[in-house]
């Protein structure tokens, strides 16, 4: 009888796990991505397209994982946490470590030869706010000291947005050619969107703890 409810009861700490190896897979992407920013005035053609492969190999990496997460809510009959919470969870860190490979990818498809001061505050931010995601999820057990974090997330967003609003001003303002213009704007708003995703699995996170308050 013990073993039957102990089936029907697990802790399936499984998913605790995943999600750690999932966000540390989006933080290898968000560091890749600024210290790819960071030294890009130094990097030659062919460096660029190599940390945009790598990049790209981390964003496979967390695919196979968001995907794993979803294979196991299927076969799982209880789950440590709202089954809902879990996939969004896993779904946005998922788009988060998207969204940095497409910036990446973006460089070197749009060809382009320099980056702009605003683009490397996104990129800062971006990789800040994955970091405080980092320190969350490892604490998703627990739930505890999460609230500061949120904050944190909620105040780099609304940076980011701020960032976002005066790029595109100094872009619209200063630069001539239209293709230039789209360029850059693209980038622009696939780092503000990151943020977003970021504050998205913040939101959830808060949900979780109301939940389990």
């Amino acid at each position: 009888m013990a073993n039957i409810f102990q089936w029907l009861t697990p802790k399936e700490d499984k998913f605790f796990e995943m999600l750690k190896t999932q966000i540390d897979i989006t933080l290898e992407a968000a560091t890749a991505l600024n210290t790819m920013v960071q030294q890009y005035a130094q990097l030659s053609k062919e460096e660029r397209k190599g940390w945009a492969k790598k990049i790209k190999d981390i964003e496979h990496k967390g695919d196979d994982t968001a995907h794993l997460i979803f294979e196991q809510l299927n076969l799982t009959f209880i789950t440590p946490l709202d089954r809902d919470d879990i996939h969004d969870l896993a779904n946005f860190l998922d788009d988060v470590t998207d969204l940095i490979n497409a910036v990446a990818l973006r460089f070197v498809i749009l060809d382009i030869q320099q980056l702009d001061g605003y683009i490397e505050k996104l990129a800062k931010i971006v990789h800040q706010a994955v970091h405080e995601l980092q320190i969350i999820i490892s604490q998703l057990k627990t739930l505890k000291q999460v609230k500061n974090h949120t904050i944190k997330i909620n105040s780099l967003e609304n940076e980011a947005d701020d960032v976002y609003h005066e790029a595109l001003s100094h872009v619209f303002k200063n630069y001539k050619n239209a293709i230039d213009i789209i360029k850059y704007k693209e980038i622009y708003e696939f780092l503000e969107d990151t943020t977003d995703r970021c504050e998205h699995v913040a939101n959830v996170i808060e949900n979780i703890v109301m939940k389990h308050a």
